[in-house]
């Protein structure tokens, strides 16, 4: 079960780099719950499914023409159940080539009805370089 788990995160992290928030989205669970803090505005956010996707069109639409990376560097990845892998990692964002963010990720998938899905994930800013 976990080399399944494991292709399915991997299937998600390529669809994040093809840039289709329409394909991203099919990843997010419906009972998504996200904790983001990384912002520099502001101290964190907590997202649902729905909003997530939303956040997720506007934030896709203002990547146009940066060719924009995810490059992951895994820390620790487990099976939580049968049908659930949690995973943390080192998340550096590019935007053409040059890094913007670095997280700190935590990120469940969850095996449901339709596939993997993103279940939760909490991102803590990482470094500031």
């Amino acid at each position: 079960m976990l080399n399944e788990a494991l292709k399915a995160v991997e299937e998600y992290r390529n669809v994040l780099k093809s840039n289709d928030v329409n394909e991203v989205n099919k990843w997010i669970s419906k009972d998504f719950i996200g904790y983001f803090g990384y912002y520099n505005d502001r101290d964190y956010e907590v997202y649902t499914g729905a909003s997530y996707k939303l956040s997720n069109v506007e934030t896709f639409e203002s990547y146009q023409g940066k060719n924009t990376q995810w490059q992951y560097t895994d820390l620790t990845s487990n099976l939580r159940s049968e049908n659930e892998i949690i995973l943390s990692s080192i998340i550096d964002f590019y935007f053409s080539g040059k890094k913007v963010a670095s997280a700190l990720a935590i990120e469940i998938f969850k095996k449901e009805q339709e596939g993997w899905k993103l279940y939760r994930q909490h991102m803590e800013r990482y470094s500031s370089s």
